[in-house]
């Protein structure tokens, strides 16, 4: 699972801000596995082995959906196309009291190009 963060990292930023997005984007990772292992022993402590795998499992499935539905494949495209694909900001967050609700920008309606997903979500 490592290298698949290489490879999105390495397609997703362009060449100008490429070298401070990977080392942000190496302290988060390396940030997120101090926590967990210094939680570790913690979460098994009180939810048992069991469970613990069952949640590092449940968030690996999630993160993989989250990949699958918001990142276009970028198979047999260059840099320049899939800076293209990424330039475009697809998506906005709007914050109400409801909660968190995902919204897809309504400025210009223009088809979407091939990989993208229309996201539809009603408030909760």
């Amino acid at each position: 699972m490592k290298m698949v963060t290489w490879i999105v990292l390495s397609e997703i930023y362009p060449a100008g801000i490429r070298g401070r997005a990977f080392a942000f984007a190496n302290n988060f990772n390396w940030a997120a596995n101090l926590i967990i292992s210094l939680t570790f022993l913690e979460v098994i402590d009180v939810f048992g082995l069991s469970w613990t795998f069952l949640f590092y499992g449940f968030m690996a499935m999630m993160a993989a959906l989250f990949i699958y539905i918001f990142l276009p494949e970028t198979k047999g495209q260059s840099l320049e196309q899939i800076s293209r694909l990424f330039s475009h900001q697809r998506y906005n967050l709007r914050f109400s009291k409801a909660g968190i609700c995902l919204k897809r920008l309504r400025r210009k309606r223009r088809k979407l190009p091939s990989g993208y997903q229309e996201l539809e979500m009603s408030s909760m």
